[in-house]
């Protein structure tokens, strides 16, 4: 189940540019995605203790997800660029002459 913080994000605290009636089937689409997908809020206080964690650490990392989806998001991404790095990898090789 995707995660998320309440926050305004979305809401008068951001600045939106003026929709463009061109985009109007994308956003239709992007909302209903949005819409169908379960999600329960994060915890703050939760987030505030890993980061703690983090700051404290022997060598902490430069980058880290905070949830369960992010991870299985980018192992996905990077699967399919590695496929496809992999399939023109001939290419790549020639064109170094």
């Amino acid at each position: 189940m995707p995660r998320k913080f309440s926050t305004d994000w979305g809401g008068t605290s951001g600045i939106h540019a003026s929709a463009l009636s061109g985009y109007d089937g994308v956003k239709e689409l992007a909302d209903a995605a949005r819409k169908s997908r379960v999600s329960v809020s994060g915890d703050p206080v939760a987030s505030a203790a890993v980061v703690l964690k983090i700051v404290d650490a022997a060598e902490p990392p430069l980058r880290i997800f905070f949830g369960e989806a992010p991870l299985k998001i980018a192992q996905t991404e990077y699967a399919s660029r590695l496929a496809v790095w992999e399939k023109w990898n001939a290419l790549s090789i020639e064109a170094q002459g």
